[in-house]
């Protein structure tokens, strides 16, 4: 549940930020056209009123009177127009008009934007490149704004006019914006939360019940699977394992009836109805174990070390000695000690199946925080790899085991290696 909210929250911070960064990008890109916008007009302005008006066929020749003329009429009107540098170019890229009177008749090549604009007559407008030997006289100032167009003479021929302004002002228009985005951008993200809110909750809470569900639908196949136990082991033990003691009962009675006889036909036949009678009461021994494997009544009622005791009975016939250590004051859940008890019943017939020991230790402890349960043996071991790649050559036992203590909730950690034996560890967390 951390992970899907935090994954939930995630996304949400990421699209405020989004948000945020394509407020500002778009205050920026606003107040960078509008700066170029107005400084096309006030070019076109100028151009149109005041320098076209004035200017004549001398001027593209030098004429001194001609520039004082040009000048007299721009000089004092540049500065309320916000204007700092005014060019005007001959198509061979002579300057030959400048309120920089150092620039007046110095030559260098025009631009391809330059050469384009004396030939389509449209506005342009752009940041000055001050790299550039003729605009060497505006480095000092920073960020320059150049707009450049055609004009013409009295008769016609093109010349290049070229305006040049301070950027501060698009910078001071790009925060003018920006503060006019930004209550609605706060007002965009504020209904965002608010919005998000409801659903947060919403899916937590969905979450959390799911949650709920999946722990009840968890709980209640895990009685379901105990009581449908239990009913199978009542059936085994008040029908068959009752009515074959009886037939063991009545075949020993009638084989000690027999024998009592004298005659050898009826030595012969009480012989057999004794054997008969030793192979009942075996099946009635390997019935009262299978229903302690079923459903251990010891687990409920005496607890968890009787019933491991009852596990342990089973494989001592066969060699291996089973040492089993529990707390006397252990307390567990009835689920814990129902886990504890499945998973050790499972190892111990992997044991009996293939560990090929002598000794195995069983072992439970408890913290505050966790019961665990440990069984280890000094069998042949295995290559736990090799068995979790092919679980269907010979140890489904382990897929069993991982199977329960995951339904269980618990934590399950195997340590083998092959000629080294097995150690099995669970370890449930307290409820």
């Amino acid at each position: 549940m951390g992970r899907v909210v935090g994954r939930f929250v995630a996304a949400n911070l990421v699209g405020v930020v989004l948000l945020l960064a394509g407020s500002v990008w778009a205050s920026r890109q606003a107040a960078q056209d509008e700066a170029l916008s107005e400084a096309r007009h006030t070019a076109d302005l100028i151009a149109t009123l005041l320098v076209e008006p004035h200017i004549g066929d001398d001027l593209p020749a030098g004429d001194a009177q001609a520039v004082a003329r040009l000048d007299d009429v721009l000089r004092g009107r540049l500065a309320s127009a916000e204007v700092m540098r005014v060019k005007i170019w001959a198509p061979d890229g002579r300057i030959v008009y400048s309120d920089e009177p150092r620039l007046v008749g110095a030559q260098y090549p025009l631009s391809k934007e330059d050469q384009e604009a004396l030939e389509d007559g449209v506005t342009r407008a752009e940041l000055s490149d001050l790299s550039r030997p003729e605009n060497r006289y505006e480095r000092s100032e920073g960020q320059v704004l150049e707009v450049y167009r055609v004009i013409r003479t009295p008769s016609g021929a093109p010349l290049l006019f070229e305006t040049y302004s301070s950027y501060d002002e698009a910078t001071s228009r790009e925060r003018d914006i920006w503060l006019r985005f930004a209550p609605i951008s706060a007002g965009a993200l504020l209904i965002l939360l608010l919005l998000q809110i409801p659903l947060a909750r919403r899916m937590v809470v969905q979450l959390r019940a799911g949650q709920r569900e999946r722990e009840q639908l968890q709980a209640r196949v895990v009685d379901t699977s105990t009581e449908e136990r239990r009913r199978i082991a009542g059936s085994l033990h008040d029908g068959i394992v009752q009515d074959v003691s009886a037939s063991a009962l009545l075949v020993a009675g009638a084989a000690d009836r027999l024998r009592s006889g004298s005659t050898g036909r009826s030595a012969d036949v009480a012989d057999v109805l004794g054997q008969a009678a030793t192979a009942l009461r075996e099946s009635v021994g390997s019935l009262r174990s299978l229903l302690v494997e079923i459903y251990p009544p010891n687990l409920r009622q005496a607890g968890l070390a009787p019933a491991l005791a009852d596990l342990a009975a089973r494989l001592r016939p066969r060699g291996v000695d089973v040492r089993i250590h529990v707390p006397e004051s252990l307390d567990l859940p009835p689920q814990t000690a129902t886990l504890m008890f499945r998973v050790a019943q499972e190892a111990l017939l992997n044991v009996a199946k293939h560990a090929d020991s002598s000794t195995v230790e069983v072992t439970v402890t408890e913290t505050e925080s966790r019961h665990q349960l440990q069984i280890s043996d000094d069998g042949i071991g295995f290559d736990l790899a090799d068995v979790r790649q092919r679980p269907r050559q010979g140890h489904l036992g382990l897929s069993l085991l991982t199977d329960l203590a995951a339904a269980g909730g618990a934590d399950l950690a195997f340590r083998t290696a092959a000629g080294d034996g097995t150690c099995l560890r669970l370890e449930v967390p307290r409820p």
